[in-house]
């Protein structure tokens, strides 16, 4: 059997953290209210803000006279005057994260009130806050410390929490692009953010640009490497690019790290779809020491092993999978199959009959008599068998299901059909009818698509009259093998649309291909 290698290193980190954002403050005008304010607003505005400023490393003051500049060319007399998007049009000229305004007004000769107002360019909103200050240059420069640069930074912290609502609400709506957008503008803020960087990989993900899924989920690692919706959402983006070893690391350390049943199941289907036999095999049997019982999991081995042709391997997964699923009719059918494979379909026989005498009434041991009859090959038998059951549970599709397949089996098509259509009345959600109907349909179809094959090599040689009505056959086979190949095609999309099991969506897969070709050699010709 095949061997994997895995990578060295679970991961390999493509970015270093980044260091936190310093926010550039552009304060571009404070108005005085009356004279007497004068003084402080000159204060402000020439030596106050930056000495107040330079005491913060996370906070960059734009030159002021820079943003004076800029709000001047604006051609407004007073900020207050101006509508976000004109204060956002400055912003975008200062390169600034932070506007800032505002005026000053006279309490007394030596107190005074300052409001001011703080325009976020990210989330476009603004918060006043007004305090009082004093002459005293060291007291007014305190409270600019406590008031106005503490709002600046409380503004800033909360900004996080209004971005991620805005950009989830976005992503919630399906509208990915504004939602990207939003996060990215809350990593400028909040180069660490866990949430920005999963929401990111996510919605590329769902996009298919998924180098960059990954990159954005790698940075999400970066911040938490056990978090498990970032290893299990990488797992899957990995696999989109056929990495299966990387994504096999990650859900591996999901399972390792929660002792996850479910994790060591999908961990193993990713082996067994590349045909690492032996590692599926373990995967597999690491979900079973967490739940002995846990029916996945016996399923994956047992069909593992029948793909494989080890029967006797199988039997054990196979027999608790039926005991637990006893409606699966495919698994039914390879638990006898195995049976007759390893010699004990005679043995499996008899005890189903033992059983039925005992308990004449035993439903389950008529389905499991009749499928080791099929199995082999006493179709009449096992025919028998299901119309016994009928007397038992008349009411009962799955019955109806069983005398189907029996009619199948001696390839007596329209009995087959009516008691799947019967089954179909009592429970329209079933799989099994859906998938006798479209293989009816399809030999049905294939039939009348060989005398279709065999009119045609006869026209080929025939001439005058003979040759046209020889065409004419042809032509009534080839369109009614089209139409029966149609109503097969109908009936196996009826049937997907009823199972998730791997097994036999593999089977309707397959079945699909050949019925493709079908309806391609079996449409009109138009010349």
């Amino acid at each position: 059997m095949k061997k994997i290698f895995f990578l060295a290193a679970f991961i390999v980190l493509i970015t270093s953290l980044l260091s936190a954002k310093v926010l550039r403050v552009a304060i571009i005008d404070f108005e005085r209210s009356d004279r007497e304010s004068d003084y402080v607003v000159n204060s402000l505005m020439k030596r106050d803000f930056k000495n107040v400023f330079d005491d913060f490393e996370d906070l960059e003051l734009i030159k002021i006279k820079d943003s004076q500049q800029v709000f001047e060319k604006s051609g407004y007399a007073d900020p207050s005057y101006m509508g976000t998007e004109d204060i956002a049009k400055l912003g975008i000229e200062l390169d600034a994260d932070i506007v800032i305004w505002g005026n000053v007004a006279a309490l007394s000769n030596t107190d005074f009130k300052i409001l001011t107002k703080i325009f976020s360019m990210k989330s476009k909103d603004v918060v006043a806050i007004t305090f009082e200050v004093k002459k005293d240059t060291e007291q007014r420069r305190q409270v600019l410390k406590d008031e106005l640069i503490a709002k600046i930074k409380e503004f800033s912290g909360g900004e996080i929490e209004k971005l991620l609502g805005i950009a989830i609400q976005h992503f919630n709506s399906k509208n990915y692009a504004s939602a990207e957008e939003t996060f990215y503008d809350l990593l400028e803020i909040d180069p660490e953010n866990l949430e920005a960087n999963f929401y990111i990989g996510l919605i590329n993900y769902i996009n298919k640009d998924y180098d960059k899924s990954e990159e954005h989920y790698l940075k999400a690692l970066e911040l938490d490497p056990e978090n498990y919706d970032v290893l299990d959402y990488l797992s899957q983006t990995y696999l989109k690019q056929g990495k299966y070893d990387e994504a096999i690391a990650a859900l591996t350390k999901i399972a390792e790290n929660n002792e996850d049943k479910e994790i060591w199941f999908k961990i193993g289907n990713i082996y067994l779809d590349n045909d690492y036999t032996d590692e599926a095999e373990q995967a597999f049997l690491n979900a079973l020491d967490i739940d002995p019982e846990y029916l996945e999991a016996q399923i994956g081995m047992g069909e593992m092993f029948y793909g494989m042709e080890y029967f006797e391997e199988a039997i054990p997964y196979l027999e608790f999978a039926v005991k637990e699923n006893p409606d699966d009719e495919d698994l039914q059918k390879k638990l006898a199959f195995c049976y007759k494979k390893t010699g004990q379909i005679d043995n499996a026989i008899a005890q189903y009959q033992a059983i039925i005498d005992e308990q004449p009434d035993n439903f389950r041991a008529y389905v499991n008599l009749a499928n080791a009859y099929n199995i082999k090959e006493m179709y009449r038998q096992a025919l028998d068998t299901s119309f016994k059951l009928k007397e038992i549970a008349p009411d009962d599709p799955r019955v109806y299901i069983l005398i189907s397949n029996g009619y199948m089996s001696l390839n007596n098509f329209t009995n087959a059909e009516q008691n799947a259509l019967s089954a179909i009345n009592m429970d329209a959600n079933l799989y099994q009818p859906y998938r006798i109907l479209l293989e009816i349909y399809q030999k049905r179809g294939y039939s009348r698509y060989e005398a279709y094959l065999d009119l045609e090599e006869r026209a080929r040689n025939a001439y005058g009259k003979e040759a046209d009505e020889l065409v004419e056959q042809r032509d009534r086979e080839k369109d009614g093998a089209h139409a029966l190949f149609l109503k097969s095609q109908e009936y196996l999309n009826q049937a997907r649309a009823r199972t998730d099991n791997r097994s036999e969506l593999n089977y309707l897969d397959s079945t699909q291909a050949t019925l493709s070709q079908l309806l391609d050699a079996t449409k009109k010709d138009f010349f």
